[in-house]
């Protein structure tokens, strides 16, 4: 793109119009019904990427134009709204503290929901872990806590992992600053290792696979979100995993279970009894 959206002529196009419609609807949705943490979670922003992703045709879901209110709406208070939309573009040629940087500084609407994880998800997570012969557990991307509190109330031994230099909200008795792709653990050191909502983020999707299954000793659970590619979509998503069989693929670990829960894919892998 030539021109940023400042320099579209009075009006704007077709596109945009349709675009700012849209989004000034959503803003007033907002303020309307004075939505909440509880409100932003994954049960409503999953029904808005449904009617974004599969009832708009491409042509129009795709536009930069199209997509720039939405842009506007979603990242509220961000200064470079032109580098956010370029992510997937210049995110292969940042430095791991640039992109530790971008995270830690950037102003959107879902920083202020405690998780990205459904219930559902988290219930089908939670069934499975085996607390008769698993006592220490591993949340890598563990974000503002809200999945460590509920390990912990199943009464295992939990540590914290993210990138930022101390962990967002609840408190954690053991937190370490690491990135998945190069977690600060030895090989095995820890019965279950969670990773919720983070790889789709990742820029080496294979290293950050390859070291949540040397870290882990008994099971590995994982949750991504079940999306189509798009060149504009608001949570910055580097990785799009569009099946469970093709998510499980990827990860390469059996056996495990993997099954699709809402907008989510879920996956647990027994590493113990590893083929």
């Amino acid at each position: 793109m030539s021109r940023r959206p400042g320099a579209v002529a009075r009006g704007g196009t077709a596109a945009q119009r349709r675009g700012y419609k849209a989004a000034h609807l959503l803003d007033g949705f907002q303020a309307s019904l004075g939505i909440s943490a509880d409100l932003m979670r994954r049960s409503l922003t999953n029904v808005i990427r449904y009617c974004m992703d599969e009832l708009l045709p491409p042509v129009i879901r795709d536009n930069y134009y199209f997509m720039y209110p939405f842009y506007r709406f979603w990242f509220n208070g961000s200064e470079d709204l032109n580098a956010i939309m370029r992510f997937k573009e210049i995110v292969h040629s940042m430095s791991d503290e640039e992109f530790t940087a971008f995270y830690e500084t950037l102003k959107c609407r879902a920083n202020i929901r405690p998780t990205d994880c459904s219930e559902a998800s988290l219930q089908w997570i939670l069934q499975r872990i085996d607390v008769h012969k698993n006592k220490t557990l591993l949340d890598v991307g563990c974000g503002r806590g809200h999945c460590i509190e509920r390990f912990l109330g199943v009464g295992v031994d939990v540590t914290g992992c993210d990138i930022y230099t101390k962990p967002i909200g609840a408190s954690v008795a053991k937190y370490f600053l690491g990135n998945v792709e190069h977690l600060p653990f030895d090989d095995r050191s820890f019965d279950v290792v969670t990773c919720f909502h983070t790889l789709e983020h990742v820029r080496r999707l294979s290293t950050a696979f390859r070291e949540l299954k040397r870290v882990a000793r008994n099971q590995l659970f994982l949750i991504v979100p079940q999306q189509r590619f798009f060149r504009f979509t608001l949570d910055l998503h580097i990785h799009f995993f569009y099946s469970p069989t093709y998510f499980r693929s990827l990860v390469g670990c059996e056996p495990s279970e993997c099954a699709q829960i809402g907008g989510d894919i879920v996956y647990c892998a027994y590493v113990d009894q590893r083929n």
